[in-house]
């Protein structure tokens, strides 16, 4: 008879630990999707940083050879609301 309320006793123990585990786990969601942004941040400026320094420049525009026409600065007159 003592050997059962024992081992129920020790059953109700392990009961309660894997309780305690779950609630454990269930307060440190917050954490973890902080951790979780800091990594993706992390990661994303390090390619930001990479990408920064490892590629190749930007080409230069250059002026086409041939005619040029000159800018317009200013709307016809037409196309001025009134």
């Amino acid at each position: 008879m003592k050997a059962s309320v024992e081992s129920e006793q020790r059953a109700i123990e392990r009961l309660i630990a894997e309780i305690d585990s779950i609630d454990e786990w269930r307060d440190r969601i917050g954490r973890r999707v902080m951790w979780l942004f800091a990594g993706t941040f992390t990661v994303a400026l390090s390619l930001l940083a990479w990408v920064a320094m490892f590629e190749n420049p930007p080409a230069r525009i250059e002026k086409p050879d041939g005619p040029q026409v000159p800018a317009v600065l200013h709307q016809a007159p037409e196309r001025i609301p009134r």
